[in-house]
């Protein structure tokens, strides 16, 4: 692969006879100004386009082989075109390309190389146990971090891998950084994520569906599916779904990681009217009313369990082994469920670790992995604290008050 390094100041000129009847020639230079590699946060590439036409172009960042676009270019005439990128989070170099096209000068698809330097991944805050680092995300469960050169892992559980992931297409957040996207948990075990957790909140929702199935490049690989083909009586099914990040499409992109895809049932499971899509939906109107004015964040936890289990409905599922998009020992989930935390009414707006217990709902969905249809209702409802207990994970973590040993179904509407 050919890259143009900003090392290099990066000019091209072509001329030709314009297709206009004025007998001008038209005419395209582009130059980079920026010298160097650029900077982790706030990096701007200052590029002198003199031309003297229309001229269009797309910002891509380059993944081996690929690119993926992060936001489209465009002008007419000379100006200095400034190159905003995202903030890099990652504690590595990103590669950019600038590609710019004017077709009245025959110029289609000219490339300008940019380095971004490694950024220095900082989530806010540290959780109450001060003997282990804790990300502050008001969602994320009780995690015990450890590192293995470049991969996060649990240290309690060495076959245990955490990534967290920020907006690839730059949104920003809150606090006026690059807003998160969702951190996984994944098992090298099971060949499956054990959790996702994530923000729901409007600022994630646009329009359209990008398919980019991929490993994740913050877990070792060989413990990832390696291709896309499934098996099991199963298809790919996301824990974070792809309709709850459409804000752009390098942010959609990013929740086709295998870290969060697990196998799902089919039939009448992951599949419209499914098992799991009807509660999908059902947590989809939560958010909705939740985040309502823009004013409020769901937090939520998507997770898996791979004992025997038999749910509150009576619906069962035993522990098995199954083929599955490259493998032949992954294990196939016997119950998926959601941990849900927000604010209560009278309380929305205020952020979660400022509220008292009575302030605060949460609760955990729970539901066999059968390909049985089911509503739903309160019957699967279940405290948080009894979820825990089964599932060994402590939810909600940076949130002391959130009160996981109770619930109230019909503040669910249920």
């Amino acid at each position: 692969m050919k890259r143009f390094l900003p090392i290099i100041i990066a000019a091209f000129a072509l001329w030709c006879c314009s297709p206009e009847d004025n007998g001008t020639e038209a005419f395209f230079l582009a130059e980079l100004e920026t010298q160097g590699k650029l900077p982790a946060k706030n990096a701007v590439a200052r590029i002198s386009v003199r031309s003297s036409s229309e001229w269009n172009g797309r910002l891509n960042r380059v993944e081996g082989d690929t690119r993926k676009g992060i936001r489209f270019l465009s002008g007419e005439g000379s100006k200095v075109l400034e190159v905003s990128l995202p903030d890099n989070t990652k504690e590595e170099e990103v590669e950019y390309e600038v590609s710019l096209s004017c077709l009245d000068a025959g110029v289609d698809g000219f490339v300008i190389g940019l380095v971004q330097m490694a950024g220095e991944v900082v989530p806010p805050g540290p959780g109450p146990d001060a003997d282990a680092y804790q990300p502050g995300w008001y969602e994320l469960p009780k995690m015990n971090i450890g590192r293995d050169g470049k991969y996060r892992y649990n240290t309690k559980d060495d076959t245990q891998y955490y990534a967290w992931h920020f907006c690839s297409g730059g949104e920003i957040g809150p606090d006026g950084g690059v807003a998160r996207n969702y951190t996984a948990c994944y098992s090298a075990e099971h060949h499956c994520p054990l959790w996702i957790a994530a923000p729901r909140h409007p600022m994630y929702v646009g329009s359209g569906r990008h398919d980019s199935y991929r490993p994740d490049p913050d877990v070792p690989e060989d413990i990832q599916y390696s291709s896309t083909s499934v098996g099991g009586g199963c298809n790919k099914g996301h824990m974070l779904g792809s309709a709850e990040r459409t804000c752009s499409k390098a942010t959609n992109e990013d929740v086709f990681y295998y870290t969060n895809i697990a196998p799902q049932l089919s039939a009448n499971f992951n599949t419209g009217g499914g098992r799991w899509n009807v509660l999908e939906d059902f947590i989809d109107g939560i958010c909705s009313s939740v985040s309502s004015n823009q004013r409020d964040t769901l937090y939520e936890v998507v997770g898996t369990y791979f004992d025997d289990y038999t749910d509150a409905y009576g619906a069962s599922q035993t522990a098995s082994t199954i083929s599955y998009c490259g493998r032949t020992d992954v294990h196939m989930p016997t119950m998926f469920y959601y941990v849900v935390l927000c604010t209560k009414k009278s309380a929305r707006g205020k952020a979660v670790v400022d509220c008292s217990k009575d302030e605060l709902q949460c609760v955990a969905f729970v539901r066999a992995h059968v390909n049985v249809r089911q509503a739903v209702t309160a019957t699967e409802l279940m405290s948080v604290s009894d979820l825990e207990e089964l599932t060994g994970v402590s939810y909600f973590y940076n949130v002391p008050n959130a009160p996981k040993d109770s619930f109230t179904a019909s503040d669910w509407g249920l």
